[in-house]
């Protein structure tokens, strides 16, 4: 599975999520860097508008500009953004994608129900089709932080693990 990370460069929450990612043995592509270490996703940074041509995959907005604001997103994605970030809403809306909303609002799909200096706890409140067709149930999933990360890191890190059938359990 591609997880695509639509961001601006030198964003923390892409760093965040990349690492989280890579101890579940993510791989990771940019155009500066590629990891392999056999993993059975791969993660993709993507700086601008580009042509995607992938059946299944998550797509995580991680840019509140209008930098993606024409990008074509196929059928078969699963978009993931923060509750706030408008652009991204408007463009999954647009290209009918299926929407992960993240934030601390109970219309989100994905919050953070309590927050500890050694571990958190991250609520799937409703449940969700994965982009096989499985349902993952909502449930709340404990989460042992091995250090302090930004809340929507951890919620999209969580997401993403989620729909890919992995439960998080560290941080």
């Amino acid at each position: 599975m591609m997880v695509l990370l639509l961001s601006n460069r030198k964003n923390k929450c892409e760093n965040e999520i990349i690492e989280i990612l890579q101890k579940y043995g993510a791989q990771y592509i940019s155009d500066k860097y590629v990891s392999n270490d056999k993993g059975d996703f791969t993660i993709l940074s993507i700086y601008k508008k580009c042509e995607l041509k992938i059946n299944k995959g998550i797509a995580v907005f991680l840019d509140n500009k209008c930098r993606f604001s024409d990008q074509k997103i196929p059928v078969g994605i699963i978009g993931i953004c923060e509750e706030e970030n408008f652009s991204a809403l408007e463009i999954l809306k647009n290209n009918k994608i299926a929407t992960v909303c993240c934030g601390m609002g109970n219309k989100n799909s994905i919050t953070l129900s309590s927050v500890g200096n050694d571990a958190l706890f991250t609520c799937l409140q409703r449940s969700l089709q994965n982009s096989d067709g499985e349902i993952i149930e909502q449930g709340e999933y404990k989460i042992k932080l091995t250090k302090s990360y930004l809340p929507f890191s951890v919620m999209a890190s969580a997401a993403i693990l989620l729909l890919k059938g992995i439960t998080p359990y560290e941080f």
